[in-house]
């Protein structure tokens, strides 16, 4: 199945399994799963990234800090393309805890006392 490059996929593939001191005739492939993004396919296997930079790639080119896999196409079981629309907004320096709006030790304390509760935002 030929699918788009830089599309986010699903794959289901068959694994080696290595095994030490067991009975031979009773092991197989392991049936795994993976998603990410197709950087590249041919006719022989596919390189799928799970984890990659956000930024465009350097003059260098690529993604040095991929995370990913290599698979034969001969132990793909399932390959499944999804279109996502991700549209990205200007970065902004929001995190889970801003020092402004942080709430302090002193307000956990009354929140015990009067039995208000404290939504973060």
């Amino acid at each position: 199945m030929k699918v788009d490059k830089s599309c986010l996929v699903y794959v289901r593939y068959a694994d080696h399994v290595m095994f030490n001191r067991s009975t031979p005739l009773i092991v197989k492939p392991q049936t795994r799963e993976a998603v990410g993004w197709l950087n590249y396919q041919c006719d022989e296997y596919i390189v799928i990234s799970w984890d990659k930079d956000a930024d465009p790639p350097s003059l260098k080119g690529g993604d040095p800090k991929a995370s990913g896999l290599v698979l034969l196409k001969s132990a793909i079981i399932e390959l499944s393309q999804y279109d996502i629309n991700i549209t990205k907004t200007p970065q902004s320096n929001e995190y889970a805890l801003q020092t402004t709006k942080r709430k302090t030790q002193q307000n956990i304390n009354s929140k015990e006392k009067t039995g208000e509760t404290i939504i973060c935002q």
